[in-house]
């Protein structure tokens, strides 16, 4: 299920200037890596926006997204910044993108 959603996210993550890895099994989530490719590569949050958006996916649940200030990010080791984006209302429940992205290097 997981492996059709790839091609438009990977085009997602090159408009952005990342490259865009699997990582993982596919059995429980679906774990990418998105990794600044290009000089100008910006910053991940619009970019995970619109990926949310190509997969009608939800951060928390459709009926609260809208009332979010940010869009639920977690900060992990070495500078990387995680998403988890829903494809049900189910949170962890039902199947989910769970998206790290490395850092740029700074400007």
């Amino acid at each position: 299920m997981y492996a059709v959603l790839y091609p438009a996210l990977l085009v997602i993550a090159r408009k952005h200037g990342y490259a865009l890895a699997v990582h993982g099994s596919m059995a429980r989530d679906f774990d990418l890596v998105a990794v600044p490719w290009t000089a100008e590569a910006g910053e991940p949050a619009p970019m995970v926006d619109e990926m949310k958006a190509a997969v009608l996916g939800v951060y928390t649940h459709h009926e609260f997204d809208h009332l979010l200030t940010d869009s639920h990010i977690t900060k992990k080791p070495h500078g990387r910044l995680s998403w988890s984006i829903h494809l049900t209302n189910k949170g962890a429940d039902g199947p989910y993108i769970d998206l790290a992205v490395m850092p740029r290097a700074p400007r």
